[in-house]
């Protein structure tokens, strides 16, 4: 009985360390698509202090030479958002930041899920085609 016990417990032991060496090689394999979701990451929340801050003025340099293009005003529709002031705003701004706020729940749920599956390509290619839809539905409003 005792032996059997041993047993058990040693298969345990084996398949806990498979289990981790399985995630520390995930981790390892996948350590530059993780980065990149880190910098998209910190990129949409810096764009939201700065948005919420006004620390910078940074100004359009098509609107100083007085050229008007299709996404004028998104800067400002986005403050307007985080605002919540939905006043005159432009459906397709709307889209777009729905767009870029998706993606504050997306990149670190993609980063979470490769943590524990082996089936790195596939989620990547579902992430990237996801994205993909998802910010060419938004910017439709602009083409």
């Amino acid at each position: 009985m005792g032996e059997k016990l041993e047993e058990e417990l040693e298969k345990d032991s084996i398949q806990k360390a498979k289990n981790d060496s399985i995630q520390k090689d995930s981790i390892s394999k996948n350590k530059e698509y993780h980065f990149f979701n880190l910098l998209i990451f910190m990129a949409i929340v810096f764009l939201i202090f700065y948005l919420k801050t006004d620390l910078i003025n940074i100004k359009c340099p098509y609107a100083e030479i007085g050229v008007k293009c299709k996404t004028c005003g998104l800067t400002t529709s986005f403050n307007r958002i985080l605002n919540g002031n939905f006043s005159d705003l432009n459906f397709g701004f709307l889209l777009l930041f729905i767009a870029f706020l998706s993606q504050l729940i997306i990149r670190p749920l993609v980063s979470f899920i490769l943590l524990f599956s082996d089936k790195f390509k596939l989620i990547r290619n579902i992430d990237i085609v996801f994205s993909i839809l998802l910010f060419g539905f938004a910017y439709a409003e602009f083409i």
